[in-house]
């Protein structure tokens, strides 16, 4: 599904005032192609590229900074996160709570630079570049492709330094977080490619929690039917449990097959039998509300039907 006129002028919109402010180079990047950057404490622009932005936070940078801080995830949530949606779906995030200073500054930096630096989160990473996807879901193929960010401030781009962007990706350890958040990403694309859909409000809540909470799905997964419902083998239930990083490649591997069908997870067959048996009776029940109403509709007289015309006006 297209996005609609509308969606697709506003974003052509954005596209267009990044190109002229020159803050994306009109370029398309491969991994090989070569650009020139360093970033060092010293250099006259350091950490003015962190503060004014929005950060989207993927799951393994949650995974890693609330690791970094010592707290739980709720805890990091709390403190360092507000709740938005990503641009061009509905879809429910955390992002990364700046400053109230004059130029809302991240939380992790000071003046000598990041003090979560090991972990900081891949959008830091990627910087500057940007990473795009063209996907043919009919045969599941896709191509990743580049674009530069040139803000006014930076100076990283006079460096003599030269990088392939996979030269880069490596250096900065992005090429390892967008492997954790794969099927996370798989699950935002495929949102995007249908445009503008509706997604029932438990799939906006369930893809919240994964996103960002383990503890909320760990407690899921262990204190409820979960386990009842799919046929897991018992080492991976065993790992699960006892791992966190595999519990979260997990956690993001199940939202995509409950959201899209996707991924080789499979439901058990009285799992599967129950389901059927509930919405059978979810349409019985939508089926005898709509004969009630009908019903009653039918009951009334001209008179009664009048009179409630006249009171809504």
């Amino acid at each position: 599904m297209a996005l609609d006129e509308k969606e697709f002028k506003r974003k052509m919109d954005e596209v267009k005032k990044k190109l002229q402010e020159g803050v994306i180079v009109p370029e398309k990047l491969t991994r090989k192609d070569r650009i020139k950057f360093r970033c060092y404490p010293g250099i006259g622009c350091f950490t003015k590229c962190c503060s004014g932005i929005r950060i989207n936070l993927s799951p393994y940078d949650i995974f890693r900074l609330k690791n970094r801080l010592g707290m739980s995830y709720t805890d990091f949530l709390m403190e360092y996160t507000v709740p938005r949606s990503i641009d061009g779906t509905p879809l429910p995030i955390a992002v990364l709570k700046l400053k109230e200073d004059e130029i809302k500054s991240c939380p992790f930096v000071t003046p000598e630079g990041c003090t979560v630096y090991t972990d900081r989160p891949v959008t830091c990473r990627y910087y500057p570049i940007g990473m795009a996807i063209m996907k043919h879901y009919e045969g599941q193929e896709g191509e990743d492709f580049f674009i530069r960010i040139k803000e006014d401030h930076c100076l990283g781009h006079n460096e003599s330094k030269e990088w392939t962007i996979d030269e880069w990706r490596a250096d900065q350890e992005s090429d390892l977080y967008d492997k954790m958040n794969k099927d996370w990403m798989e699950v935002i694309l495929k949102a995007k490619t249908l445009g503008i859909v509706e997604f029932k409000q438990k799939s906006l809540d369930l893809f919240f929690m994964v996103s960002s909470n383990l503890d909320m799905f760990r407690d899921f997964v262990f204190n409820s039917n979960f386990l009842d419902s799919y046929d897991l083998d018992p080492d991976l239930i065993e790992k699960i449990k006892e791992d966190e990083l595999e519990l979260l490649k997990f956690s993001l591997k199940w939202l995509r097959f409950t959201m899209f069908g996707e991924g080789d997870i499979k439901v058990k067959d009285d799992a599967k039998l129950k389901a059927k048996e509930r919405q059978f009776e979810a349409a019985k029940a939508r089926i005898r509300a709509m004969e009630e109403r009908d019903k009653e509709f039918l009951s009334k007289t001209h008179e009664n039907i009048f009179k409630e015309a006249d009171k809504e006006e």
